[in-house]
């Protein structure tokens, strides 16, 4: 598989350019039934340049090779079997061996993971999705190569790693649950306007773990109300860096229902914010859609205090629930998130297109700012923009990101 000429390569550590190419390759396979391969791969650290060349020179010119972020590599193959794909996985394991130094012993610190079209998915999101829990394995397991599971035989979600649950203790008391912030952007300025705050649990062995992975065992594990204190926590103190540092960039949370009944939660954000001279409107609280038929008055009352205190309130999910309209009737949001079920498909689904155009016009005749939410495909920027949404966040802009290139990260770079 190796050539003398080299493949595609994206610089930017962002996500977009090699989203576009997987869409491109996923509507190829629409019209000529061809299958691809994605991988995604996992060095252990070591000389960046040398990790990306050797990767490089193991693919085909045609294949794209892209730098996600630090420490992790995508690559789309034109292979569409999974014979082909774990050659070529093979193939970059040994290339990655030499140019990182590493012995036989350790080649098993390279994880793959290798998701086939069509039978890993059909969407980007369930090819990435599949590639994840891949490498997931890949590393959890030290197996080096890890194909992933068809859709149909795939363990239920309850099959999650158990003895991952038996770190959450110590995670919490050592720092381990970090945070990730996501662009909130404005399209009429298309500036950045705010991040929302995303947990992520940065495994000693595993790496940076997303939450699907881990939030289900700090539940069982009795720890949601302390690591959510811990994580309003941490976004306004890193509130106030930014402000140090001469930006300040409105952030928001999502809380459960638990967390938001509890009764210090007015507390540890309006006594926090006025301990460290923060406007209390920089500050967002969001709630699911779909928890708002669950929400109990302790709950209520505390949004209603916190929005009395300058606090932004938003909808999170708008539209995924049976409670909608009625909380925006009767709770003090400032803000509302349509959901990415109808937002995110605005370009391709006339229907989807009028719904988010009608909840854009409700939520503004009652004053509310409305974001459109999970935004993977670029085509839907501009559609958003004219349909009168003023704001929106997803993958089309940015991945969720560390607090440093948050305040460097310009829209569309």
């Amino acid at each position: 598989m190796t050539t003398d000429t080299q493949p595609d390569v994206v610089a930017s550590p962002r996500l977009n350019a090699f989203m576009e190419r997987l869409d491109a390759a996923l509507r190829l396979h629409e019209r000529q039934r061809t299958g691809f391969a994605l991988l995604l791969i996992s060095p252990p650290a070591g000389d960046a340049e040398a990790t990306l060349a050797a990767i490089r020179g193991s693919v085909r010119h045609s294949d794209m090779v892209a730098t996600l972020h630090a420490q992790q590599f995508g690559v789309l193959l034109s292979v569409g079997n999974e014979d082909g794909a774990q050659r070529v996985a093979g193939k970059i394991v040994e290339s990655l061996a030499a140019a990182l130094a590493l012995d036989a012993a350790h080649t098993t610190d390279i994880a793959i993971g290798i998701a086939i079209a069509p039978q890993h998915g059909h969407s980007r999101e369930q090819l990435m999705r599949a590639a994840d829990a891949a490498l997931y394995q890949a590393r959890r397991n030290r197996r080096g190569i890890v194909i992933a599971v068809a859709q149909e035989q795939a363990a239920p979600a309850a099959e999650t790693p158990a003895d991952l649950s038996q770190h959450i203790g110590k995670a919490f008391s050592e720092g381990q649950f970090v945070l990730r912030f996501q662009p909130v952007v404005d399209l009429q300025t298309n500036t950045l306007h705010a991040a929302e705050a995303l947990l992520r649990w940065q495994h000693p062995v595993l790496g940076l773990l997303p939450p699907a992975e881990f939030l289900h065992l700090i539940e069982q594990d009795g720890q949601a109300d302390a690591i959510a204190l811990q994580l309003i926590e941490s976004a306004i103190l890193q509130l106030r860096s930014w402000r140090d540092a001469g930006r300040l960039v409105p952030v928001s949370v999502n809380l459960n229902v638990q967390t938001l009944a509890l009764d210090k939660l007015e507390h540890a954000i309006v006594g926090r914010l006025h301990a460290l001279s923060l406007p209390p409107e920089s500050f967002t609280v969001e709630i699911r859609d779909d928890h708002l038929a669950d929400l109990p008055p302790t709950a209520t009352r505390n949004l209603f205090a916190l929005a009395a205190a300058g606090v932004r309130i938003c909808l999170d999910d708008f539209g995924n629930g049976t409670a909608s309209l009625t909380a925006l009737r009767d709770l003090p949001a400032h803000e509302i998130k349509v959901t990415p079920r109808i937002a995110s498909a605005v370009a391709q689904s006339e229907s989807d297109a009028a719904i988010t155009t009608a909840l854009v016009q409700l939520g503004h005749r009652l004053g509310k700012r409305v974001v459109a939410k999970g935004i993977e495909d670029p085509a839907a920027i501009p559609v958003l923009a004219e349909l009168g949404c003023s704001h929106a966040q997803g993958f089309a802009f940015a991945q969720a990101l560390e607090a440093s290139a948050l305040v460097a990260w310009r829209v569309g770079e």
